[in-house]
């Protein structure tokens, strides 16, 4: 199924829950997390004072972060689990307030944002997960563990301890006593005298054991498991998505569907959602596609609440394939199909909807409830080798114009800014832009390619045009 039928004239605006998802956004925040948490080092070790360049770097530092926090408490869909997952950075910014400047140290909890900022880079290496054979999640738990554990016990240990003990008169003193004891799981060095700092200590060796234990554990369940699910579904990222794609179903057509998709431009970048009964998707597909914006919810598509959970209301675009799983026959699938896109029309009258069909007797009932393109795979076959009888350079055209990595794209586009002829219009878009005017859709009566010279073309018409690959 080429990309371009999910082509509408409606653009997509700029969202903020996309802006916030951005991997640019995501960089953005885990360099800040981690500049903040230098300067916190830089403060307490050197001693400056409030009014320093530092202070005034880490509060700028977390004003951006206040409003970052903000931005996503707008954006939640559900406040509760926003404020669940963003407590420590709440805490994190409460420093700004002149009464608890004291609790600085409330700003390492910002490292806890890594975890969350580990599950993006599960999701984004997926491909690398399944070469490596590495529970990506759970190696960056420990690795933040450990940061978290060395960070925070090397400020503790030095703005208590280095003030009676000699041991730790430096932060590099300091830091390798933690780092050392951390390992060893017991002192290694000077004994803490104070009780925060012997509570420290306790803290460490446990904390110590329990790495260990961690990544012991990992490793002997990677050597058990060495091939996991390269997608994984989230069901709070689910309830978060907006202007998705949802494919319902799975066939051969789905891969080179998905690969199309991913080469179009105004199109790439949306999330796509992934209905079928499949136990994992073929491990090919992941070459093409950014695994960030790919997910997989393993299911029945054609019941009411497995289209929910995919957030079929607040998709843009819905695929319901003609699926081939299960013991069905092409009629069957075909039913499975229709009612599958009664139900999105229903829950989602705005959504732009493409079914494909093994027999072309439903088409009537799909267009009746409002579905905007339906595809029957054995016409389009027939269609094609018909061409391609005829002339082999004219099935090499329509291949060019159905796919994006090769050939061309039709696209269309609004009509002309004042009414003129089909000659007048396809002159000036060639002369002005280059682009290859080859039909005209008016509201009410379709499509009409290659309409006579002197056939007018109103504003109210859209165009299409054959965008070459530049």
């Amino acid at each position: 199924m080429p990309a371009s039928v999910l082509q509408r004239p409606e653009g997509n605006g700029p969202s903020l829950v996309r802006l916030l998802r951005h991997p640019v956004t995501d960089a953005v925040v885990f360099v800040l997390i981690v500049v903040s948490v230098a300067l916190i080092g830089i403060e307490e070790v050197q001693g400056l004072p409030p009014h320093s360049w530092v202070a005034r770097a880490g509060d700028a530092i977390t004003w951006f972060f206040v409003v970052e926090l903000s931005l996503r408490f707008a954006a939640a869909r559900k406040k509760s689990r926003f404020f669940r997952r963003y407590w420590p950075d709440i805490l994190a910014v409460l420093p700004l307030l002149r009464p608890l400047r004291f609790f600085r140290v409330l700003k390492l909890l910002r490292l806890f944002r890594l975890f969350q900022l580990g599950m993006i880079l599960d999701r984004r290496f997926a491909a690398l997960q399944g070469v490596l054979r590495v529970n990506v999640p759970f190696l960056w738990i420990i690795l933040v563990v450990t940061l978290l554990a060395v960070v925070g016990g090397t400020v503790v240990a030095f703005s208590v301890e280095g003030r009676v003990g000699a041991d730790f008169d430096t932060a590099e003193e300091s830091f390798w006593w933690v780092t050392y004891s951390l390992i060893a799981g017991e002192p290694v060095g000077g004994m803490p005298r104070t009780v925060p700092g012997r509570a420290l200590l306790v803290t460490l060796m446990l904390g110590g054991s329990a790495i260990f234990a961690g990544f012991t554990g990992l490793v002997s369940a990677t050597m058990v498991d060495r091939l996991q699910t390269m997608s994984r579904v989230a069901e709070m990222d689910l309830d978060e998505l907006e202007e998705q794609i949802v494919i319902c179903g799975w066939n051969d057509g789905a891969r080179p569907l998905l690969t199309e998709l991913v080469q179009d431009r105004n199109l790439k970048n949306l999330p796509i959602v992934l209905v079928n009964e499949l136990d994992h998707l073929p491990s090919e597909i992941w070459r093409d596609l950014q695994p960030d914006l790919v997910y997989h919810l393993q299911g029945d598509f054609a019941q009411l609440e497995m289209l929910r959970q995919a957030g079929i209301e607040r998709a843009s675009r819905a695929v319901v394939l003609a699926d081939e799983g299960g013991p069905h026959s092409s009629v069957d699938r075909d039913a499975r199909s229709v009612l599958t896109a009664l139900t999105i029309e229903r829950l989602n009258p705005d959504i732009y909807c493409v079914v494909e069909l093994n027999h072309d007797a439903n088409r009537a009932h799909l267009a009746v409830a409002g579905v905007e393109a339906v595809i029957t795979g054995s016409d389009l076959t027939g269609r094609a080798l018909a061409a391609a009888c005829r002339d082999s350079a004219a099935t090499q055209a329509l291949m060019d114009l159905l796919s994006l990595q090769t050939g061309a794209q039709v696209e269309p586009r609004p009509g002309p800014k004042v009414g003129m002829t089909f000659e007048e219009l396809v002159l000036q878009v060639k002369r002005t832009e280059g682009l290859l005017v080859i039909g005209v859709d008016r509201p009410g009566e379709g499509c009409v390619l290659n309409p006579p010279s002197d056939a007018w073309v109103s504003p109210a018409d859209r165009v299409l045009v054959i965008r070459g690959r530049h």
